[in-house]
C-alpha cells in the first residue's frame, strides 16, 4: 500500500503545481493585455481579474482538499495501521482552509465591485 500513497501524493502535488502555474500565466498575460487600456478601465479590469483568480483558485483548493479528505477516508494507503491517524488529514484540511480564505477574499472583492 505504500506505493499507492506515493502515487496519490505525486498526483496531488503535480496537479497543484500545474494549476498554480496555469493561473500565474493566465494572470500575467491578461495583466499585460490590460496595461494598454485607459487608467479607469484598466483599474476596473485588473480588480475584476484579481477577484476572478481568487475565486477560482480558492474554490479549486477547497474542493481539492475535500476530495483529498474523502479519498483518504475511503481508501487505505499506508503500510501499517500504526501509521494511520488524524495527521494524515492535516494537509488536506489546511488546503481546504486556505481555499476558503482565498475564496472568501474573492467573494468579498466581488461584492465590493458590485456595489
Amino acid at each position: 500500500m505504500g506505493e499507492l500513497y506515493y502515487y496519490v501524493w505525486e498526483f496531488v502535488t503535480s496537479v497543484t503545481i500545474i494549476i498554480l502555474v496555469a493561473a500565474y500565466i493566465i494572470h500575467d498575460r491578461l495583466t499585460l493585455k490590460y496595461e494598454k487600456l485607459e487608467e479607469n478601465e484598466r483599474d476596473l479590469k485588473l480588480e475584476r481579474l484579481s477577484m476572478m483568480i481568487k475565486v477560482t483558485l480558492g474554490l479549486t483548493a477547497f474542493l481539492g482538499g475535500l476530495g483529498w479528505i474523502f479519498y483518504m477516508q475511503t481508501h487505505t494507503l499506508y503500510i501499517s495501521p500504526e501509521l494511520e491517524g488524524f495527521h494524515n488529514l492535516v494537509p488536506a484540511i489546511v488546503m481546504s482552509v486556505i481555499g476558503l480564505i482565498v475564496l472568501g477574499g474573492g467573494i468579498q472583492k466581488y461584492l465590493k465591485v458590485r456595489k
